[in-house]
């Protein structure tokens, strides 16, 4: 009785054990790696097609080459966003990372991209972990710059690795800053609901099913106009160097936006996968455990069927789940059902057979199988292992070992002395651990060794390279095998391990290098710069510095004509002639090529002559590649006394000189306490000018122009006039250059050209009245629509407006623009080309350009009658004009004298405060009533 009950009771407690071992490793997460190896093979059995909604516009390795050095420009995404939609875009988003400022004028154009977008357009937050301090990590939240965010939709890009570092879920959506925002490929999914949690990709839906673009297709215009139609366009990175890419399931590795896109579709197909309820597991689980109970402990049948049967259930059970894949949104995990199979029949196995007998045979193979798996384990490893006896004898060496050493010309094998298997570093670290092991511990810390390399056919006079090793060095007293070498009793070993880590070294040694210097010139970058200058300060005890800031003024020039590597060429070529001098403590270069010079114990007396020595060299012809170039220079200089007490400000300060001598001229400008304020007005206007239109503060004042032969006015020109609430009237050498800088010129040129019209349309004379227009407006705008809408809503006569162009203009694209101006003619509108004389003037521009009039610039008026020089360039500009049958406008005129003899030279229009101030419309227009007035009554008389 006892003999049956006994077995039973064995049997009973292996069911018990299985299900206690196999919750355990449910509940611990063991069976993980099983249930996701099973749910990638059933979404491997399977194909589903995507559903080709979603569009993933990629920026791929032509992108780049044809656009350029990543980050791109905020212009570029701004484009994206125009063209996607023109080519029927029904939704667009991007997953790319806005969170960092970029440019005024680059963020200023992307946003209004996004503001003018005919469709919702999606932009990315993400959290990324921070180490704040040892062992504390603080979550930061990135999210697109405020000024993008508010015309944006945002979702986060947040994916969700397992343990392996394998992405398989996503999330729905995901709390940012106590707000639940949804998740990207929930939004591209069309997913309405919002909540927390994640689900499992169904990544049986086929990658290559996605519709996939280059982006340098849509900007160029090779793709087909309606290719977007009705279709969501996902924006981000396909490049390798750009780095993001993920691990995934069936793949291997795929790049983040397409596993967007991946998730998006699992949504919209109803795909977002979820684990089986585990009640549903349990209940399983308990049915599988009675019919395997019955099978193995009470049914009598041989060893291997009960084996077949429970290989069977175990097929069964697999079917059922692909099945309930299928055609459902669980995925069933079956690693708890396979793994009570498996643990069952081998229990089953273990009771069967002779246990003793089988685990008397194992043990006497542990031994040797240890030995003989240690020693493949050392000899295949990737790192350099070493084991040494007492005696100095190699007892072990890996491949890798061999393979290094041989490289120093040592040969390492079994039994060699490390006397003569290894180099003198390496020996005596092995020595040191035997001699004494126990004082020198179990230390497992890292230790690095530098060596040289022998090169083979190195040609430089260096016949060897650096090789770096990492190693530690463990002590270990092992026993003998035999029972002669007991008698010697217990001895020591040494393992040293290694590691290349030459590459990883030099590595960090240039990125350390790159953080304080400039990658074009070798010289300091302006952080590293700052801090020598800091360091030296306080090192030297120095009490004051001059430190000089220097752009190269003519350098977007040369780019532009010869093309950028020649502005790299140029900027070195500087830097090497201005170190050469040895006039300089220090140099270095800022982020926009500006150089900056240090001279410790410098002073007042010296800036003339500092400042000199940079010039000669800006100034002197420099040869690059057989083009003869001047740089020239723009210089500010700033000292410890006034530019601030760290180097960091003083360099600021000598860089807000250096940008206002461009406005001033000379050799180079000093930084003062007045210059400081002057830079602080403008940034002032800077910031009140963005809503300046919007509060009307902008107005149109008209000077006279008036017949030099009657005094009749017989035209005008407009000028903008900007009448602030709290400043007053503010100059427009001011304001100007702000908005040409920012590109604000573009939109403010629109509206000063309806006004215009709008004004002139009303004017009881019907005289001609002249717009100026900026070569920005030129460039970054279509001015014959411009022009012709102003025309269309006002109903003013194209022959009366004329258009004033400046010198400026002839550096841009000079057949685009020649164009461009031809057309305007061609409308009856004539061009006028202001401040003749001052600027990049020449003959050939006068020949090519289609021009109307030319205005005399009032420098060369306003000394008259007493210059002959300015009357000597006066009659050459009137013989000229002659020449090329064009109207003459002399600016400036303030005496009668000066228009009688503009008159005598030939010049037939004059504009000045002789025959009237710039003027508000208003007075414009009575001024207009008057004339016609007083004539009328001449007439009379």
């Amino acid at each position: 009785m006892l003999s049956i009950i006994k077995p039973h009771i064995i049997k009973a407690l292996v069911i018990i054990a299985v299900i206690l071992g196999s919750g355990f490793g449910y509940v611990s997460g063991f069976f993980s790696p099983i249930d996701n190896g099973l749910s990638g093979l059933r979404m491997g059995l399977t194909s589903r097609p995507a559903s080709q909604s979603i569009v993933l516009l990629e920026i791929d390795n032509r992108s780049l080459s044809a656009i350029g050095t990543w980050p791109w420009k905020r212009s570029i995404y701004a484009k994206i966003v125009q063209e996607s939609f023109s080519h029927g875009a029904e939704e667009l988003a991007f997953d790319i990372d806005f969170s960092a400022q970029s440019s005024k004028e680059e963020d200023y154009l992307f946003a209004q991209a996004l503001e003018n977008a005919p469709g919702p357009v999606t932009l990315a937050i993400f959290q990324q972990y921070q180490d704040s301090q040892k062992g504390n990590h603080t979550v930061q939240i990135n999210r697109p710059i405020a000024q993008l965010n508010e015309n944006a939709w945002a979702a986060t890009v947040n994916v969700l690795a397992d343990s392996d570092g394998i992405v398989r879920r996503f999330p729905y959506a995901q709390m940012m800053d106590d707000e639940l925002v949804s998740s990207l490929a929930a939004s591209l999914g069309e997913y309405q609901t919002l909540h927390q949690g994640d689900f499992l990709i169904d990544m049986s839906i086929r990658a290559s099913s996605v519709p996939v673009y280059s982006i340098i297709d849509l900007l160029e215009g090779r793709l087909d106009p309606n290719i977007f139609a009705s279709k969501k366009v996902l924006v981000g990175a396909g490049a390798a160097e750009l780095r993001d890419t993920l691990a995934v399931p069936l793949y291997g590795m795929m790049t983040g936006p397409l596993l967007q896109v991946i998730a998006a579709e699992s949504l919209m197909q109803g795909r977002d996968l979820q684990p089986l309820p585990p009640k549903w597991l349990g209940l399983m689980s308990a049915i599988l455990l009675s019919v395997v109970a019955v099978l193995l402990f009470l049914i009598r049948r041989p060893l291997f069927a009960k084996l077949g049967l429970l290989a069977l259930l175990g097929i069964v059970i697999e079917i059922v789940a692909f099945a309930i894949y299928l055609n459902s949104r669980y995925v069933a995990e079956t690693a708890l059902l396979q793994a009570q199979l498996v643990s069952l029949g081998t229990m089953t196995v273990l009771l069967e057979v002779r246990l003793k007998s089988l685990l008397l045979s194992l043990s006497r193979k542990h031994n040797q199988s240890l030995v003989n798996l240690l020693e493949t384990i050392v000899e295949d490893s990737f790192s350099g292992i070493l084991i040494c006896s007492q005696d100095g004898k190699l007892l072990e060496v890996s491949d890798e070992a061999r393979s290094v050493l041989s490289g120093l010309g040592y040969q390492a094998r079994k039994e060699a002395l490390i006397g003569d298997a290894l180099p003198p570093a390496l020996q005596s670290a092995l020595q040191t651990c035997l001699r004494k092991p126990q004082d020198y511990g179990k230390s497992h810390d890292l230790q690095e060794v530098t060596l040289h390399r022998p090169v083979r056919g190195a040609e430089s006079e260096r016949n060897w390279e650096e090789l770096i090793l990492e190693y530690s060095l463990t002590p270990s007293l092992v026993s003998p095998k035999d029972d002669k070498a007991k008698t010697n009793g217990d001895q020591w070993v040494a393992t040293l391990i290694f590691h290349d880590v030459t590459k990883e070294r030099q590595e960090k040694r240039r990125l350390a290098y790159l953080a304080d210097h400039d990658a074009l010139t070798g010289l300091y970058n302006e952080s590293g710069f700052c801090q020598t200058v800091d360091q030296t300060m306080i090192e030297n005890l120095e009490e004051n510095a001059l430190i000089l800031a220097c752009e190269v003024r003519r350098l977007d020039k040369i780019q532009h004509s010869l093309g950028s590597a020649y502005g790299d060429l140029l900027i070195q070529k500087i830097t090497r002639e201005l170190s050469s001098l040895n006039a300089f403590d220090l140099m270095g270069c800022g982020p926009q090529k500006e150089l900056l010079f240090c001279k410790f114990g410098a002073g007042e007396q010296d800036v003339d002559r500092l400042s000199a020595l940079i010039a000669d060299v800006m100034e002197a012809p420099l040869s690059l590649r057989g083009h003869q170039v001047i740089a020239g220079s723009f210089i500010g200089v700033a000292d410890f006394h006034d530019g601030g007490q760290l180097a960091e400000e003083v360099s600021r300060a000598a860089i807000v000189a250096m940008n206002r001598s461009k406005e001033v001229g000379g050799t180079y400008l000093r930084y003062t306490s007045d210059l400081a304020a002057d830079v602080m007005h403008r940034r002032v206007l800077e910031r009140e000018i963005i809503d300046a239109v919007d509060r009307k503060e902008f107005e149109m004042h008209y000077q006279p122009q008036t017949s030099l032969a009657n005094g009749n006015i017989i035209g005008c020109e407009a000028l903008i006039r900007w009448n602030h609430r709290d400043l007053g009237m503010i100059r427009p050498d001011l304001f100007i250059p702000i908005m040409e800088e920012s590109g604000m010129i573009v939109d403010v040129g629109r509206w000063i050209l309806d006004q215009v019209c709008m004004d002139a349309a009303a004017w009881n004379k019907p005289i001609n009245v002249a717009a100026n227009v900026s070569a920005i407006q030129f460039a970054r705008s279509d001015i014959l629509e411009d022009v012709d809408k102003s025309l269309q809503k006002t109903g003013l006569k194209t022959q009366r407006l004329q258009i004033e162009i400046t010198e400026s203009l002839f550096i841009a694209d000079p057949d685009a623009i020649i164009k461009s101006l031809k057309a305007l003619q061609s409308r009856g509108i004539a061009i006028a080309l202001d401040d003749f004389g001052t600027g990049y003037s020449s003959l050939s521009y006068i020949h090519q350009f289609p021009l109307d009039k030319i205005k005399i610039d009032q420098a060369f008026v306003k000394h008259l009658p007493a210059s002959m020089d300015s009357m000597a360039v006066i009659n050459a500009i009137v013989a000229l004009a002659r020449n090329f049958e064009m109207d003459i406008v002399a600016e400036g005129v303030e005496t009668a004298e000066q228009w009688e003899i503009l008159r005598l030279a030939g010049c037939h229009i004059g504009q000045g405060w002789h025959f009237g101030k710039p003027m508000p419309n208003a007075d414009f227009a009575n001024l207009l009533v008057q004339q016609e007035t007083n004539q009328d009554q001449s007439i009379v008389a």
